[in-house]
Order: C-alpha cells, then structure tokens, then sequence
C-alpha cells in the first residue's frame, strides 16, 4: 500500500516538475502547449462526464453532466473549427490522431478487401497506417514522397491497376508542404471513385491558419489529423469534410468506435480554436519564418542542418539537425536538457539513416518566441555543443527574450476576477 508521505511526494514531484515545464524550452514538432484559457476545463467536473446530444435536443438528455456547457462544444468547438478548415462538416468527437486515421480508415476505406493507398513509411508516412489499414480488413499499398511530391509513376500505377477505395495521405515527416493538388489531378485522371484524406496532423496549425494550403482546396475529399502539435490544442483529433455524405459516413464510423469523446478536452479545444481565430494567422506565419531563421542560423554556426541542393531548409514547422552517430546525439540531447532545453531524437527520418534532431519551433512561438529568442535559442546550441553548462540557466535566456504570448493573457491566472 502506498503511504501518505508517498503520495505527498508524488505530488511535490509533479509541482516541481510544472515549474520546470513552464520554464523550459520545447522543441519537439509533435507537441505544443495549451493556453491558460484552454487549460481551464481540464479541472473541472466535465473531465467525468459523457455528452452526446450535439443537436441538444431537450428529449435527448439521457447524460446531463455537460448540459450546462454542452454549446461550447457544439458551437464554439465545431463552429470555429468549421470556420478555420472553411468546411462545414466537422467531426470533432476523436481522441487522437491516430483515433481520427482509424475513423477515416474505417469510414472511407470501402468494403474489406478493398485497397487503401498511403505515404510510404520511409519517405515520411506514419508508421502505423498500412499496418491498421490491414488489421481493418483493407488491403494496403504504399507510395513514396519525395520533398512534398507523391511519386507521380507509383501512385498512377496503383490507381490504374488497383483502383483503390481511399487514397490516405498521411505524411508526418517533412521539411517540405505536401502537394495535394496534382494527387487530386491523377485521381480524377486514372481512378475518379477514389477518394482522397489528407492526414495533415504535423501541419494542422498552419493549414488552419492559412499559411499553408488547405488540402480541401486542393482537392481533398476530406482532411483531419491531431490538434496538438502546430495547433496549440489539447490532445484530440478532427475530421472535416465539405461533402454531407461522407460526414455521415465518417459519422457512423465513429458511432461504433468511439463512446467517450472526452469532454472536458473537446471543451478546451473549442477555447483553443476560439483563441486561434484571433491569432492563428500571425502565428502560423511567425512559426514558419522562426523555423527559416533557426535552420539558417544553426547552419551558420557549423551546425549539420539538412537542406535541399539550392539551399531549402523548410517550408513547414520542422527542421532536422544531424549531430553523429547515436552516442554523441544523446549526449547533446543531454546537453542541452542540462540547459533548459527539450529535443526530440528520431532515427528513421526520410533519407537521414541514423539517429538526427527532429526540432519544431511551433511551441516556443506559441509562448512568443520571435526573433530575438530565436537568435537566443542559436547561442544556447552552440554553448551546449561546447559544453558549458547551464543547469536549466539556457532556458530562461531563451524565454526572457519572448514577446507576447499568441493567446489571451488575461486568462493567465484563472482565480483572477473576470474583466468587466
């Protein structure tokens, strides 16, 4: 049995390790952090209740936990989803990202049997998807990415001879946008039933936000992924689409294998969109020039920042560093935890073999980052690869030199008296 005192401990090991976290620097692509405002359901009853009745119906309240705040969902959540994506079909019920794959798998896949295209796994593709789309009964084919462009031969071949239900495009690792609109053009030429998904969790923020292209212009049938990595939401998934139809398949999916769509983080990420919706567009466009500035500057100093031949760092969040081989990458890592400073090692990055540095910009921009904390980020690799030591120190220089923060600061203490 644990003890008292063991509890208490625990729970000075959490505070202390809240303290840190807010002072820390993250730059890992796949995570973000989630504003005072959006935070604010997380500790409150709903986090216990089920809510089902999205058109609140006053028949329908068989759980009426959520039913004083059941709008926030329906209205806040999907409405400024709705307007962000600029589809009005928004499906917002997924607990992750790969719970919304698994619902546009299920949803879009046709009949078992039928054949699901996705990005190859070594040229960026999620690793997860051909396996699950063959655990659901499909049967799966791959087709490599190459800089954001599909490999127009493979995928033409596939559609001419397989025809397959569902073209899946899930590319998660990548310095480059994803070319939607020339996959939608071969469909439309070889294979007119497939439809078209583009899993855009990596890039939701900046396509939201319009600083990359939304996949539903360019010709997706549907788009959806994750809303906690360049969206600064909390961990959920959404699926939208501007056909009926398929809303109501995607719909009847998730009604089978889905019950509880967490509430209480649905609540936070309608606060988050509704925040977004004010400040997504600058935003997104300071993540995308904070990660040019961030790769030129580490290249600059020495650093072995991947780039194309004419000199192309990034068009998305992400940037990838090669520090050697897995024992020197770890001790930068370390190097730079000592500093305040969180990294993410990845091994299988596309044409990268060996451990490399898959760094985001997108959460230290969420917290204000701009150019002068960029410029303060460079100095602390560069003081970590020479060794000094920081003891958290290298954060706080980093932080220090933050702007205002891309989220209503006013909600910063939530015990604080509302403005009137």
């Amino acid at each position: 049995m644990t003890g008292i005192r063991e509890i208490r401990e625990l729970v000075d090991r959490f505070r202390a390790q809240e303290e840190a976290a807010d002072g820390a620097v993250n730059l890992v692509p796949s995570e973000n952090r989630l504003s005072p405002l959006a935070r604010l359901p997380l500790a409150t009853d709903y986090y216990n209740r089920y809510f089902f009745n999205d058109a609140l119906s006053p028949g329908f309240w068989q759980f009426r936990g959520g039913q004083a705040v059941a709008e926030i969902e329906t209205d806040l959540a999907v409405g400024g989803l709705s307007r962000l994506a600029r589809a009005p079909y928004v499906n917002e019920r997924p607990i992750s990202g790969l719970s919304a794959m698994m619902m546009a798998l299920a949803g879009l896949g046709g009949q078992p049997g039928a054949t699901v295209v996705s990005v190859d796994a070594a040229s960026g593709g999620h690793y997860a998807t051909a396996d699950l789309a063959r655990r659901l009964g499909f049967s799966s084919a791959t087709v490599p990415v190459i800089r954001g462009r599909v490999d127009e031969h493979r995928l033409g071949q596939l559609l001419r001879e397989l025809a397959p239900e569902l073209v899946y495009l899930d590319l998660q690792n990548s310095r480059h946008e994803l070319d939607v609109a020339r996959v939608s053009e071969l469909i439309a030429a070889h294979s007119p039933q497939t439809l078209l998904h583009v899993d855009c969790s990596h890039t939701m923020g900046l396509i939201l936000a319009g600083a990359l292209g939304n996949p539903l212009d360019a010709g997706a049938d549907t788009m959806g992924g994750s809303t906690h990595k360049s969206f600064p939401g909390p961990h959920k998934g959404v699926l939208f689409t501007r056909d009926p139809e398929l809303h109501r398949r995607l719909k009847d999916a998730q009604f089978t294998m889905l019950s509880s769509h967490h509430f209480a983080e649905t609540l936070a990420l309608g606060l988050a969109a509704a925040e977004f919706e004010h400040f997504g567009p600058a935003y997104a466009q300071q993540v995308l020039a904070n990660a040019r500035l961030f790769g030129k500057l580490l290249t600059a100093d020495g650093f072995d920042v991947a780039a194309d031949e004419d000199g192309h760092i990034t068009s998305t969040h992400q940037l990838w560093v090669r520090i050697g081989d897995a024992e020197r990458t770890d001790a930068f890592s370390q190097a730079l935890y000592e500093h305040g400073i969180r990294v993410n090692v990845q091994v299988d990055l596309p044409g990268l073999p060996g451990p490399v540095l898959r760094l985001g910009i997108n959460e230290l921009t969420f917290v204000g980052g701009r150019e002068p904390a960029v410029h303060a980020l460079a100095r602390e690799f560069t003081d970590a690869r020479a060794g000094l030591r920081r003891d958290g120190g290298g954060s706080r220089r980093v932080r220090e030199e933050c702007g205002p923060p891309f989220y209503f600061t006013e909600f910063a203490d939530p015990t604080a008296p509302a403005a009137r």
